[in-house]
């Protein structure tokens, strides 16, 4: 189990989101202020392989979402969304997707965000 709060660093600055909700393998973070709100989302499930029979994956997501509300006469909020999704055949050894997901995650934030920089701005 996470631990309750859990604390994300934007932008250089610690934001600790509560535990507001848990169950069935999710749980729901949340930081809320006048002007904008964190939630982080954490979900694990499980389904069947259907090219392939009787393999099973399971499937761990992070969602975190950054919502800004709106200030008059602006009317809709700004949402920003990340999510990673890592998937593994059950049955394998867990060491090795870790590391997969790892060798990517440390790919999208090499030499101070490049990859992503360039990601959003529609290279590939």
């Amino acid at each position: 189990m996470f631990a309750d709060p859990q604390t994300l660093t934007v932008n250089s600055v610690a934001k600790a989101l509560n535990k507001i909700g848990t169950g069935n393998g999710t749980s729901e973070y949340l930081l809320r202020s006048d002007t904008d709100e964190y939630r982080l989302n954490i979900r694990n499930t499980s389904y069947a392989d259907k090219k392939r029979a009787g393999v099973m994956i399971d499937r761990h997501n992070v969602e975190f979402v950054h919502t800004v509300f709106p200030v008059a006469p602006a009317t809709l909020s700004t949402v920003r969304k990340t999510y990673v999704v890592l998937e593994n055949q059950r049955g394998d050894v867990l060491t090795t997707p870790v590391h997969v997901a790892s060798a990517l995650l440390s790919w999208l934030t090499a030499t101070t965000n490049a990859n992503l920089t360039k990601l959003v701005n529609y290279e590939s």
